[in-house]
């Protein structure tokens, strides 16, 4: 494998801050030195920033055990410390965002932050921050198709993401169109959805309808509350997973 410390590039393109060189996959540039005298030291090459590593799937997965800390204290201690290290991100509740591990020893790690909420023996999670990310290893994990949309009086989208459109059926009866199919009809499909302020009712009810079988390109949901059976809703939001 050929290593290029220095690789000096004339004239590059004034009108992106982007440099795009061809090489083979043997060769990982470390440093690029541009003729004005600016050094770029993260070059992005064949999927690598300086010898930065593509995350694994168990790498996206985190590491998740279970772990004790009293609330405003960076001392937690986790049933197991297998896999964790220094740096990564801690996931749990009460642990602000953006927490990482600032040490570890044994089975205690000590956290950049104070916890907000004591655990005991409640899930935690540890993501490594140093491995980039690829759609191989996060594809099941993003969300398909998403909408909120008021299903009053005329359906009406507020917001969207691979959803065409909405065709009311009737009272509390909705069918999602979906822009681009998805692979298959073997997706989740997360129904949540409410009536407005001024409706004393509080229990709601959201789910895929029995009549049609969910496809690629359409699942038909349904809207209830105890009270009433079959009824519209001003707010409906659909997540598909898959």
């Amino acid at each position: 494998m050929s290593t290029l410390s220095t690789t000096n590039l004339k004239n590059p393109s004034s009108s992106s801050n982007n440099i795009i060189l061809a090489a083979d996959g043997s060769t990982t540039i470390t440093t690029l030195t541009l003729l004005s005298g600016t050094t770029l030291t993260s070059p992005i090459l064949n999927g690598t920033i300086s010898g930065t590593a593509l995350a694994s799937t168990s790498d996206v997965n985190g590491v998740n055990t279970t772990g004790t800390v009293t609330a405003s204290t960076t001392s937690l201690v986790v049933a197991s410390a297998t896999g964790i290290a220094a740096g990564m991100f801690v996931v749990g509740e009460g642990i602000a965002p953006g927490t990482t591990v600032s040490s570890i020893a044994s089975t205690t790690v000590t956290l950049s932050a104070n916890a907000n909420t004591t655990l005991s023996a409640d899930p935690v999670a540890f993501y490594s921050a140093s491995k980039i990310l690829t759609p191989a290893v996060v594809g099941s994990q993003l969300c398909r198709a998403w909408v909120n949309f008021n299903g009053t009086g005329t359906v009406a989208i507020r917001a969207s993401f691979n959803v065409s459109s909405i065709t009311d059926n009737g009272t509390g009866d909705y069918t999602v169109n979906f822009t681009t199919a998805l692979a298959d009809a073997n997706y989740a499909c997360l129904i949540m959805g409410g009536r407005s302020s001024n409706d004393t009712t509080v229990a709601t009810n959201g789910y895929i309808s029995s009549q049609t079988a969910p496809t690629t390109s359409v699942v038909r949901i349904r809207t209830n509350n105890p009270a009433v059976a079959y009824t519209d809703f001003d707010y409906i939001s659909v997540s598909i997973f898959r």
